[in-house]
């Protein structure tokens, strides 16, 4: 299996001059990784070896303001995030409909993507967040339970708050946060925490974290406007954590026809890092059945491994 410390590393530049780093290796159908909040590239590097050696080509991009890529000031609506996506493949040279992945805030303009360009997306995977403008019980259930309510929201949206506090404070504030979404503490090491520091502690590393927070509501506009118009067609597979967004799966069936998945066992927010293996299984089994449209997948189906 390919270590993940051997990927390629590539630049893209998108929506007039903004630089993406990301991730790739591989041949076949083209996978797009899509990180969440605080995470980077870095965050699929226990999955995406397991997706190579299955077959399939990874991309895997730092979002606009995260990682290795750039952090301007504005542009993290969903749909600008959808058109970063969209440039980055074609300059990737990425050949037919992609697989595109979505965990966290990276679920969204995941959604976004293949509700505005489904001839482009071959499945989209939706990984334990909650959907914008649907289900604000049990959002708030979930971010209650996992944050201690909305107070990361606001906080976040406002202008120049969370850079003047949490400079200075990068590991503390990360260290806490990730203490609330992870089940499994050891599926984080002291290396991994370098890593990602090491990125969110430079300049414009806090700003550019928090720029999807600050656009949110233009973002729950665009969601909101798509699942007015009628429910995804393409093949969709929903996954969240036993402790985090357990009920992913089923929220997905108000806004897609063919929505399969379930709960991962034993796991809180942070799938991609506590539950590599299974959730490689899963992603592996998924595009296969996709690819053999002879035995179709029923739609609501259960998931089994």
């Amino acid at each position: 299996m390919l270590a993940y410390s051997k990927f390629d590393h590539g630049r893209a530049y998108v929506n007039g001059g903004v630089k993406l780093h990301y991730r790739t290796a591989g041949e076949g159908e083209t996978v797009l990784l899509l990180h969440g909040w605080l995470g980077t590239s870095y965050t699929w590097r226990h999955v995406a070896p397991r997706l190579v050696a299955a077959g399939f080509r990874v991309v895997a991009p730092d979002m606009r303001g995260y990682g290795d890529s750039d952090k301007p000031a504005t542009g993290y609506d969903g749909l600008t995030l959808v058109e970063d996506l969209r440039q980055m493949l074609t300059q990737v040279g990425a050949q037919g409909p992609v697989h595109v992945v979505g965990w966290d805030m990276g679920a969204l303009p995941a959604f976004l993507f293949a509700a505005h360009h489904p001839t482009e997306v071959a499945t989209l995977t939706y990984l334990d967040e909650p959907l914008p403008a649907v289900n604000l019980a049990e959002m708030t259930t979930f971010r209650k339970e996992t944050f201690g309510g909305y107070w990361h929201f606001g906080f976040n949206h406002a202008a120049d708050l969370p850079e003047m506090l949490i400079t200075g404070r990068e590991r503390e504030f990360w260290q806490y946060l990730h203490g609330l979404m992870l089940f499994n503490p050891a599926s984080i090491t002291d290396k991994d925490r370098r890593e990602y520091l090491r990125t969110y502690a430079a300049p414009g590393g806090i700003r550019g974290s928090v720029g999807w927070y600050r656009d949110a509501l233009t973002t729950t506009d665009q969601f909101a406007d798509v699942i007015a118009r009628g429910k995804l067609t393409l093949p969709v597979l929903g996954l969240g954590g036993q402790y985090g967004t357990s009920y992913t799966h089923e929220q997905l069936k108000s806004v897609a026809e063919h929505v399969e998945g379930g709960i991962i066992p034993n796991c809180g927010h942070m799938v991609a890092e506590e539950a590599p293996e299974f959730l490689a299984q899963a992603l592996v089994a998924f595009f296969r059945r996709e690819a053999q449209p002879s035995e179709p997948v029923p739609a609501h189906a259960s998931l089994t491994l």
